[in-house]
């Protein structure tokens, strides 16, 4: 995995609980930038290693793309809650949240998706933190939590324990996981922690580990 360099330093205004959420989701994605902007165009907040001031002009435009298409005269963009934009030097996505807010990624060259499990936990945190409602489309990956986990040295790198209140927590694997949610390259367990809880974690391609509705104890 290469290498990444993302800061919330050489900002222009104060770090705020937004910026810490879209910081680690610029991780998630592999985004160069993320912010948070509103119903009338504002950066509420952002993160990446982009310049802040060409990261709030792109936020205000594709969130100004994204409600014109919700506003369209075509029944079936009105439901549009996700846009991207596929390009040969750099790649834009937006993402409708509640009330008129959005998320808008500078992406990789010719980036056409990102990671569901980590939109989905950017998704929830930035709302709770605003005060918003969940989008429904956004519902079936708002369970996922990003961990750290540590695999074994065979083929198949089975994980054996996940970073917990400050600790190593044992995973009993009970099984391999699946589902039609799994895409190329990621690989599922279904665990069990010293607590009888019983989680499903999943490893992603780029080698990031989620866990689905991930107890919080200690």
């Amino acid at each position: 995995m290469r290498q990444r360099f993302r800061t919330l330093s050489g900002r222009d205004q104060a770090v705020s609980s937004f910026g810490a959420i879209l910081l680690r989701l610029c991780d998630g994605i592999d985004a160069a930038g993320t912010a948070l902007v509103d119903s009338e165009g504002e950066t509420v907040d952002y993160a990446g290693v982009v310049n802040p001031f060409e990261i709030r002009v792109a936020a205000a435009e594709w969130q100004l793309v994204l409600k014109l298409l919700r506003k369209s005269v075509i029944p079936d963009f009105r439901t549009t809650h996700e846009l991207f934009v596929r390009c040969s030097q750099k790649s834009f996505a937006a993402f409708a949240l509640g009330e008129g807010y959005c998320i808008v990624a500078e992406l990789l060259p010719n980036c056409f998706s990102v990671s569901q499990r980590a939109l989905g936990e950017a998704v929830r945190e930035l709302s709770d933190e605003a005060g918003l409602l969940i989008p429904e489309s956004f519902r079936p990956f708002q369970r996922w939590t990003r961990v750290e986990v540590q695999t074994s040295a065979s083929v198949d790198r089975r994980p054996f324990s996940v970073w917990m209140a400050g600790a190593w927590c044992p995973i009993e694997v009970l099984g391999r996981y699946h589902a039609e949610d799994l895409e190329r390259n990621e690989v599922g367990y279904r665990g069990r922690l010293v607590t009888g809880a019983e989680v499903t974690f999943v490893r992603e391609a780029l080698g990031r580990w989620y866990a689905e509705d991930m107890p919080r104890f200690g």
